[in-house]
């Protein structure tokens, strides 16, 4: 997450708070030039379990409510979200003071994301995922249309598996721009992410993991300290749920963590955001409906 001036920091940790309870509530996953194991097959994985849950609890609707540092509720956020009668949408409203409204409508079938449409201003996404029979992540793909711009554009992952773990992706970008990403294992577990473009190697990040095989951290190479540094960093309950998540980026001389809470069924309960000194900046607190 950016941080600059003490404003710029709130403004920002507004939208940061917005789209991780989007995420964690049923994740819906961007595109983005980011770790690719994470963010097409964990999170995807993810988004799929979120879903059983909800579909478990006989969930119909989730609301939420987020709070500043000082208990005020901040009026300029919204975030909704409606679950079909059959349960193969989910429909999200979703608002802050500078994203604008967001509407996203998530498409399951067979308990697997399918197809997710995204509309927010002038631009819209549409993502598309497949799976091969052994219910992996196949196939990504993503067409953008930015009205105000007049411009649209495509991107693709395309994962091939050997032991039923990742083994290549192929990044293809407006058909034509292609990022190999190759996967070195270790003890079961990728270990490793390479990208390279032109036979260049441009990124490589590394994932470590509980011995229960969860991802406790994202690193790489950081350019400002000039070591290596964890992106991501993740701890787990006993049921292996995410407790706390952190994120530092390379240009940051801050960061924030989150805190999460769960219900009994499982479903959770509130996130609360905290700064480097581990002062609270805010909390979102969460609201489910059943059929």
């Amino acid at each position: 997450m950016p941080f600059f001036t003490d404003i710029d920091m709130l403004k920002k940790l507004r939208n940061m708070k917005l789209t991780c309870c989007i995420i964690l509530i049923i994740l819906i996953p961007a595109f983005a030039d980011c770790q690719f194991y994470y963010n097409d097959i964990i999170t995807t994985k993810q988004t799929n379990d979120q879903y059983a849950l909800l579909m478990k609890n006989k969930i119909r609707f989730v609301s939420a409510k987020s709070f500043e540092a000082n208990e005020t509720q901040s009026v300029d956020f919204k975030l909704e979200q409606a679950i079909s009668k059959d349960g193969k949408t989910i429909m999200t409203n979703s608002a802050s003071l500078n994203t604008g409204n967001t509407i996203s409508t998530a498409f399951y079938e067979n308990n697997q994301l399918v197809k997710t449409m995204d509309s927010s201003d002038n631009i819209h996404s549409t993502i598309l995922y497949e799976y091969d029979a052994n219910n992996n992540v196949a196939r990504i793909s993503n067409i953008t249309t930015d009205n105000f711009m007049n411009s649209k554009s495509s991107e693709t992952h395309v994962w091939t598996y050997q032991d039923n773990l990742p083994a290549e992706m192929l990044l293809i970008k407006n058909e034509k721009d292609t990022t190999y990403i190759s996967f070195e294992k270790d003890n079961g577990e990728i270990a490793a992410e390479s990208w390279k473009k032109s036979g260049r190697l441009i990124e490589k990040y590394y994932y470590y993991y509980t011995n229960s095989g969860m991802i406790t951290d994202i690193v790489r190479y950081n350019t400002k300290a000039q070591q290596m540094l964890p992106d991501f960093t993740f701890d787990y309950d006993a049921q292996n749920r995410v407790t706390t998540f952190t994120q530092v980026r390379s240009n940051a001389s801050n960061y924030f963590t989150w805190l999460y809470e769960y219900l009994p069924n499982g479903l959770k309960d509130r996130e609360t955001c905290f700064d480097k000194q581990k002062l609270p900046v805010g909390k979102i607190i969460f609201y489910y409906q059943t059929f």
